[in-house]
């Protein structure tokens, strides 16, 4: 209130809302020049300020709207009039924007090569340089063009283990035609262990619930080195060994095959250790442990298929 006792006008509140309003008719700002875009963006760092003036005087000072976005943040803190929080305001839109490029090209990504997908999880910075075992998931439609991506979760040292009903549920609510799954070893060993070729089998066979293949498993080393389940056949043994619960016929009709264009990454095992997984493979699905394993992990994954039906 003013002396007499009636309350100020606020005229700088008032010109933000019809700048505001200005945003919602041009949300592009093709008609902002540089210091009003300026201008806007102080409104949420510098309170009951005319930033318009204070705009003004950054982008004489610097020389130009970019060179504010560049500015060392030491440089901005120290400037006149500008308060630190809306120095550090400014020193985030450009960490922001790329960040929203880089996930926005991610979002678009098709993925029918294997550089395709390192350099996919290389943006995404998943499952390299983690001392322990992490574990996500790629999901694509038929032609290879991302429809999601996401941690399934994370494990010990030496092992880890996936949410199996996550996976499925994700998968389900993107409407997934294919699933790359991938997780780093933290050593320099990508031999896959028992872990490893036990959770895909039960993947393989939970997702085939849905028409969804596992187009491969990808253990990821150190130096851009990296394991394909697929390159090195035992996708296609594991799958053999999953036809008592699915349509292995249709499986491989659909499977369309990543194009292995990075062979200097892409580690190929000797045949003797091939041979020897194969065979772990068939002991495998030969023993109890492995029949309790499947129905365990089954039995798991209709109790969340219940549960979710009943929220």
């Amino acid at each position: 209130m003013d002396k007499h006792g009636k309350d100020k006008i606020n005229f700088h509140e008032g010109h933000r809302e019809r700048v505001r309003k200005r945003l919602l008719a041009d949300p592009d700002m093709k008609t902002f020049s540089p210091h009003e875009v300026l201008e806007y963006l102080l409104f949420y760092g510098v309170q009951r300020k005319d930033t318009n003036e204070l705009a003004h005087k950054l982008i004489r000072s610097f020389g130009s709207l970019a060179a504010v976005f560049d500015a060392d943040i030491e440089e901005l803190i120290a400037f006149p009039e500008l308060p630190e929080r809306a120095a550090y305001l400014i020193k985030s839109v450009l960490p922001i924007t790329e960040a929203y490029l880089k996930d926005s090209k991610n979002e678009t990504a098709v993925l029918n090569t294997y550089s395709d997908v390192m350099s996919y999880c290389n943006n995404s910075s998943v499952t390299s340089g983690h001392k322990t075992e992490q574990v996500s998931a790629i999901f694509t439609d038929i032609n290879g063009r991302v429809r999601n991506f996401a941690q399934i979760n994370g494990g010990g040292n030496s092992s880890t283990t996936i949410d199996i009903p996550k996976l499925y549920r994700l998968a389900s609510a993107c409407k997934a035609s294919k699933v790359i799954i991938f997780h780093n070893h933290p050593g320099d060993n990508m031999y896959p262990s028992a872990n490893d070729l036990f959770t895909t089998s039960t993947i393989i066979i939970t997702l085939a619930s849905l028409n969804i293949i596992v187009a491969d498993h990808i253990i990821r080393g150190h130096a851009g080195k990296y394991f394909s389940f697929f390159c090195n056949d035992i996708l296609d043994d594991l799958v053999e060994a999953c036809a008592p619960f699915i349509n292995t016929d249709r499986y491989k009709y659909d499977l369309k095959p990543l194009v292995n264009d990075d062979a200097s990454h892409n580690v190929i095992l000797s045949e003797k250790d091939v041979a020897e997984l194969k065979k772990q493979i068939r002991e495998m699905f030969d023993s109890d442990k492995m029949r309790a394993y499947l129905d365990n992990a089954i039995k798991h994954l209709e109790l969340a298929k219940k549960k979710d039906k009943g929220k």
